[in-house]
């Protein structure tokens, strides 16, 4: 079975107890009809851009889309955002925890309590009609992300084979805020 499109990564808790951290920016052109929480980076252009699957080029995961900066605006997007469309991004911190959807290698894949204490990297859709989904893959080595705790430990009431399985993670530093600009 292909991996799960019905959530994508969101965040769950703050170290510090304080609210979500917004911001405002421009969207750069070309980067599709994104879903909410579509993980981005800040170009050297001053604009936000999708961030891709994990690999070796070390693009970094500096904020997740949160909607559009004109609250009057249509939403659910339906088409790809002019260039320089003022949107909101949540800032991704180090320090707060996530959630995410298990893959391996594109299937649906359970929580093992093996992953907790792993780095693993993520798996960022660019196909139209899922672009920003993401989910964590367990075997991609790119370590973007580590595993905290699987939602098994938590309050979840399914099982550990129930797939796909979901993991508590935090941003690495060096794959996060830490990381600069890209091109």
């Amino acid at each position: 079975m292909a991996a799960t499109e019905m959530k994508n990564i969101w965040p769950v808790a703050s170290s510090d107890g304080v609210a979500v951290e917004l911001e405002h920016g421009q969207i750069a052109a070309s980067q599709g009809i994104l879903m909410p929480n579509s993980p981005m980076y800040l170009s050297t252009a001053g604009t936000w851009k999708v961030s891709e699957t994990t690999d070796t080029s070390g693009e970094p995961f500096q904020g997740l889309f949160a909607g559009l900066g004109d609250a009057s605006a249509t939403w659910p997007i339906t088409a790809a955002l002019a260039a320089d469309t003022d949107i909101l991004v949540h800032m991704i911190d180090p320090d707060d925890t996530y959630k995410v959807f298990i893959e391996n290698n594109g299937t649906d894949a359970a929580a093992l309590q093996t992953y907790v204490g792993e780095q693993y990297g993520l798996t960022v859709s660019a196909t139209a009609g899922e672009v920003g989904y993401t989910t964590m893959d367990v075997n991609n080595a790119n370590a973007t992300v580590k595993v905290v705790d699987i939602e098994e430990n938590r309050t979840y009431k399914g099982d550990l084979t129930t797939a796909p399985g979901v993991a508590y993670v935090k941003f690495l530093a060096a794959a996060s805020t830490q990381a600069g600009e890209r091109a």
